[in-house]
């Protein structure tokens, strides 16, 4: 996908004062709707949402592990799903977009089609929505973001293998996967809607979209007394190397598209990292092994080539204007997310690791070939036994 084009308002100069709400979930949502690439920025005051009641029979209702009732149940109705519609929606061929309005919502716009839900100011649990509609900003017309049954059954799938593989693992570190707890669909149709958990986000943490590190990272490293390209570096490029080879090593999948809208960086009350990485989106996830079939390990076998999607992880960050993150600097923290990516696998599968005379650029090929031998199986075997729960 293209950026669009790049703001050089006045918001985000490189050279100017930190700003930090104390609340930090109003912080993490002026960020999210502020600190990015102009064609994501939205409105950051509270907007409608247009709830329609649909009896249960014409859906398909998933409620996933961990969900919480107190969000469930404001969604499932003894005797009706509120189903509710994306504001900015013009496409008529979603389901129930004309059906009579019976609640009204408040949320907040983030950087993509998914809404905030409740307002952080209410005391409530939090969640988001991510709803079908044409439009999900404003000034970008795109039809299919109105078909969501694709990624909605990937992620009802990957949910439960993750559900299943934690149960078997010791808790996972470093890495913390903001997942749908309820899914809806019409059914035999495209239209629904996804409802996310965002309790994390109210632990007193400020949660820093990556898309957002070109916009407010200077003035973040600045506050801390640190070298902009060092911090980001080793808490952002490293952390989402180590942390998308530890999500295939322990799950088996990799994600097609963890790009900066997807990530998030766990920062103190002090904005300082902590080097826990946020991943949403689990839709997205593409598997690589046999994890939907294993039952007694949480995978046994590799059965594609690895993908560790590098630069996908920086999209845009050259291309945000006065904001733009240097090429040098970029071809720096790319170097450094490969080295703790396969660093990261070779403390899962030591035995498969490769030694120094190993290029750097043959690393991918010599791990997608070695997960693949007829020695992989007892190595991996070997580590889901160091890291079972005891």
């Amino acid at each position: 996908m293209s950026p669009p084009a790049a703001d050089d308002g006045p918001d985000y100069d490189p050279d100017g004062p930190l700003r930090a709400d104390p609340d930090a979930v109003a912080q993490w949502l002026e960020w999210e709707t502020h600190a990015n690439l102009a064609g994501f920025r939205t409105q950051a005051d509270p907007v409608e949402v247009e709830v329609a009641w649909v009896p249960r029979d014409a859906l398909e209702i998933h409620v996933l592990p961990g969900a919480p009732l107190e969000i469930v149940e404001s969604f499932l109705r003894p005797d009706h799903v509120c189903f509710p519609r994306h504001p900015l929606n013009t496409d008529p061929t979603v389901a129930f977009f004309d059906a009579p309005v019976r609640e009204r919502w408040t949320a907040r716009f983030t950087s993509s089609r998914t809404l905030a839900l409740p307002g952080p100011e209410s005391g409530a649990r939090l969640a988001s929505l991510k709803l079908a509609t044409d439009h999900p900003h404003r000034a970008f017309l795109q039809p299919e973001k109105t078909r969501l049954r694709e990624e909605a059954v990937d992620a009802v799938a990957w949910v439960r293998v993750i559900d299943r593989i934690d149960r078997r693992l010791e808790p996972l570190e470093g890495v913390a996967l903001v997942s749908e707890v309820l899914v809806v669909l019409v059914r035999d149709g495209e239209s629904g809607f996804m409802v996310r958990d965002l309790r994390l986000f109210q632990d007193g943490h400020y949660y820093l979209p990556a898309l957002s590190i070109p916009f407010v990272g200077p003035q973040i490293a600045r506050s801390l007394g640190a070298d902009f390209e060092a911090l980001f570096g080793e808490h952002f490029a490293e952390a989402v190397g180590r942390a998308k080879a530890r999500l295939f090593a322990r799950y088996g999948l990799w994600y097609e598209t963890p790009n900066p809208q997807n990530l998030l960086l766990q920062l103190d009350r002090d904005l300082r990292p902590t080097d826990t990485l946020v991943f949403r989106d689990v839709g997205d996830g593409e598997c690589a092994t046999d994890a939907f079939t294993a039952t007694d390990e949480p995978w046994t076998r590799v059965t594609a080539d690895l993908r560790p999607e590098t630069e996908t992880s920086f999209w845009a960050f050259g291309e945000a204007g006065r904001n733009s993150i240097a090429a040098d600097t970029l071809s720096r923290w790319y170097a450094r997310h490969d080295d703790a990516y396969f660093g990261e696998l070779a403390r899962w599968f030591p035995e498969l690791a490769s030694g120094p005379e190993v290029a750097p650029a043959a690393r991918l090929d010599h791990w997608s070939r070695a997960l693949r031998s007829d020695a992989a199986a007892p190595v991996i075997a070997a580590a889901f036994e160091r890291f079972a729960r005891r």
